[in-house]
């Protein structure tokens, strides 16, 4: 939730740390801060609010070459000055930056407090500082009273730790959230995402749980919590600082919508995962043979927020086209209901980060209960990425927009793969498998033909400023899309938007229809269609205002809406693809109309690394 990054190096820090800070800031902008060493003292400058707020408080950049920084995302303390991160130990000789949560910081912080440390947060970070302090105090050096000071730490943390009396020396610690070292010339970065230093250096390294990394003048050095040396090199990093830039566009969240396209080819690998002549897809980093594929009866998809819908669309897709039972199911409820894990069921953990939190413990859960569990995320080296035993990388490229455009369409495509090569090896024939092979090769070029339609969405937005509530319809593989459509209104505009099955709109959300709350409907030709036209009438004869995205030229259609967005024809179960973009836009536009910060909205942060 929280971004820390910290740099040991000949230039001057302060302007280092910031850079990687306005980097990180999509992690989290209820505050800030930055400290480094000068003269002899830590310097610490924090201010509630984005990273501006702090800019305006920074002296002129000083010959200071050690430093940290943090964005925070409030969990425990108000948004204010004082609970803002760097935090100080009772004397000044130690700072922290943390990220994760401390799940016993009352117990110590009143056993601190009978020590005679007194605190200036309401935060369960600032223990940390404190705890180092006192066993520094007990004459243990730096590196002795970081491991102890965790030896007693209960949850997750990511850890920066800077010393006044040693300004050459940064000290690291991982539990349960990220933190990568970048290996520069003669300079080292520390950070909770190599976002932070990507225009720096490429060169990167991941920490495991329970992992220390003491960094000196020009070198690091990994070790356990227990003191021993683990053996870790950089290796480069695949995407560059170009790819996390804006570019000319306004915001982060419509560049990565225009992205799609290309993301969706990335996706399927420019081709590379596909095999026209066999009319299927290989995916080797599931790890796994055709048979052990054959063996599984079952497939159970792991996620939160859009990656779950993304994992509802993946769910239908296995069911109705490869005739394989399939589920996703929400990773925040599953390890709490003492699930039943099957060694016949393959599980696949999504998402976009790698390190949402309840995923990561979702996937302990079922490793402790021998089950098998594959990753299906973006960031490479990601905690999830590193637990599981195979999986499949979306390589949609850096997502920076707290909400998800360009992820979430990957993460679909990768599940179209998947099913196709369970499809083929099941029930499909070679015909129907290059059938639905060519059709999703089409998608890319479609997908661009959709997104000529912003100016009109653009326009609709507009039309439908004045309306506070918002619901969306949509059945079968839309369903999912409808749930997404919704939240991606009440994410970034904040007006109050419901996903829900058109089938059930006699089941209670009738009762909201009217002309003071517009409907949207997602209606794609196929079996479901006449159905759905039904329900479309429904809002209709309530006096309800009804926007049809639709890749039909059926007239009742434009009869019955009161606007219609068209997008390209492609096979049902592929119309989710197309369905979505509107969605997006619609949003997007909205959001901008109203004056909205688009890419950091409100309360919200892009990896949700606690629970």
């Amino acid at each position: 939730m929280c971004g820390i990054v910290g740099y040991l190096g000949p230039r001057k820090a302060a302007e280092v740390l910031l850079q990687g800070l306005k980097m990180l800031e999509y992690r989290g902008y209820d505050s800030s801060g930055i400290g480094y060493i000068y003269r002899n003292q830590i310097k610490v400058y924090k201010k509630k609010g984005k990273i501006v707020n702090l800019e305006g408080v920074l002296p002129e950049p000083q010959q200071a070459h050690c430093g940290l920084a943090h964005t925070r995302w409030a969990t425990h303390g108000k948004v204010t000055d004082a609970n803002a991160h760097p935090h100080l130990s009772q004397s000044g000789r130690v700072a922290i930056v943390h990220n994760g949560i401390i799940d016993n910081y009352s117990v110590l912080k009143i056993e601190l407090q009978g020590l005679g440390f007194a605190f200036k947060s309401e935060t369960d970070s600032e223990v940390i500082a404190h705890l180092i302090e006192h066993a520094m105090n007990q004459n243990q050096g730096p590196e002795e009273a970081v491991r102890w000071a965790l030896g007693r730490l209960v949850g997750t943390y990511g850890i920066i730790v800077l010393f006044s009396e040693h300004p050459e020396l940064l000290i690291g610690a991982k539990n349960g959230s990220p933190l990568v070292v970048g290996q520069g010339e003669e300079e080292i970065f520390l950070a909770s995402d190599p976002a932070a230093f990507i225009g720096m250096t490429r060169q990167a390294a991941f920490l495991e749980d329970r992992e220390m990394v003491i960094i000196r003048k020009g070198e690091w050095i990994t070790k356990t919590l227990q003191n021993e040396v683990v053996s870790r090199a950089a290796e480069a990093l695949s995407w560059t600082a170009e790819a996390s830039s804006m570019g000319d566009f306004p915001h982060y969240f419509v560049k990565e919508i225009f992205e799609q396209p290309e993301a969706l080819r990335r996706a399927f690998g420019h081709g590379g995962r596909l095999m026209p002549d066999f009319g299927t897809a290989k995916l080797g980093g599931l790890n796994l043979e055709s048979r052990d594929l054959l063996d599984v009866k079952k497939i159970v998809f792991i996620a939160m927020g859009s990656a779950l819908y993304a994992s509802q669309v993946g769910a239908y897709l296995l069911e109705n086209f490869a005739r394989i039972p399939a589920s996703a199911e929400d990773a925040s409820e599953f390890r709490y209901r003492n699930p039943i894990v099957e060694k016949d069921t393959l599980y696949f953990a999504v998402s976009q980060s790698g390190e949402t939190a309840d995923t990561i413990q979702a996937v302990q859960e079922i490793q402790q209960r021998g089950g098998r569990i594959l990753g299906n995320v973006n960031a490479v080296g990601s905690t999830i990425a590193r637990l599981c035993t195979g999986g499949v990388y979306i390589h949609a490229g850096p997502e920076i927009s707290v909400t998800s455009s360009k992820a979430f369409l990957a993460q679909m495509g990768i599940m179209t793969l998947l099913t196709l090569l369970i499809g083929r090896m099941r029930i499909l024939s070679l015909a129907r498998g290059r059938e639905f092979l060519n059709n999703l090769l089409e998608l890319p070029e479609k997908l661009e033909v959709a997104l000529t339609q912003a100016p009109q969405i653009h326009n609709l937005a507009r039309k439908y400023l004045p309306y506070k509530n918002f619901l969306y319809m949509g059945r079968g593989v839309q369903y999912a899309i409808a749930l997404e459509g919704a939240l991606k209104l009440k994410e970034i505009s904040y007006i109050h938007a419901e996903g829900f099955s058109s089938g059930g709109l006699k089941h209670g959300p009738l009762a909201l229809v009217g002309p003071e709350t517009p409907c949207f409907f997602l209606l794609a030709e196929g079996e479901t269609f006449e159905k759905v036209l039904s329900n479309i009438q429904e809002v209709k004869a309530r006096d309800g205002k009804v926007i049809t995205v639709t890749n039909s030229e059926d007239p009742r259609v434009a009869e019955l809406s009161d606007d219609v967005i068209r997008v390209p024809r492609t096979e049902e179960l592929l119309a989710p693809f197309l369905t979505l973009l509107p969605l997006q836009l619609f949003a997007y536009y909205t959001a901008v109309e109203l004056g909205v910060d688009v890419d950091r909205p409100r309360n919200l942060a892009k990896s949700v690394t606690t629970e």
